[in-house]
């Protein structure tokens, strides 16, 4: 494994441990409803950021594939963005 490849990955279980740890030390600010919400959309996320950087490091198939998917997530985030307002 190269060492990017090996950083993001401790990237990743960095950032779940985090905001884990954020969820706890705060658990009074939010709801129970609230903490599970956003444990589940935290370990989504987290496996989506996975699957992509294992995709990107196999083959020029993978890095295609993880451009076009981060070219939808930024069109999804622009118009939700949009409709916020």
């Amino acid at each position: 494994m190269d060492n990017t490849k090996k950083t993001l990955y401790i990237y990743g279980a960095f950032l779940l441990i985090m905001w884990s740890l954020s969820f706890i030390i705060h658990h009074n600010t939010y709801t129970r409803y609230e903490i599970i919400e956003g444990m589940v959309f935290i370990c989504i996320v987290t496996i989506i950021y996975f699957i992509l950087v294992h995709l990107n490091y196999r083959s020029e198939l993978g890095k295609k594939i993880v451009f076009w998917i981060l070219i939808l997530i930024f069109i999804i985030s622009c118009i939700g963005f949009y409709f916020s307002l």
